[in-house]
């Protein structure tokens, strides 16, 4: 029983630590590489379609508001009524 709980433990933490891979494509459907994105550290790397890496850096987030509304202001509605 104590090594069913250790693997099942151990599954979930891989699931939480898996990347992101996301494919590129070209107009015609052609595979142009991949970006593979770490989400626990907003880490990126840029693959090319022989899987060389062409470029790494990191990824934020924008600062999210309590209620989930954008933190940007939203102009008034300027027209008027006649």
């Amino acid at each position: 029983m104590r090594k069913l709980a250790l693997s099942i433990i151990g599954c979930a933490l891989l699931a939480q630590a898996q990347d992101i891979r996301i494919d590129l494509f070209d107009k015609k459907s052609n595979r142009t590489g991949y970006i593979i994105i770490d989400p626990r550290t907003g880490r990126v790397d840029q693959f090319d379609r022989r899987s060389n890496r062409l470029g790494y850096g990191t990824v934020t987030s924008p600062p999210s508001t309590p209620s989930g509304e954008s933190s940007r202001s939203v102009p008034p509605d300027r027209r008027t009524t006649r």
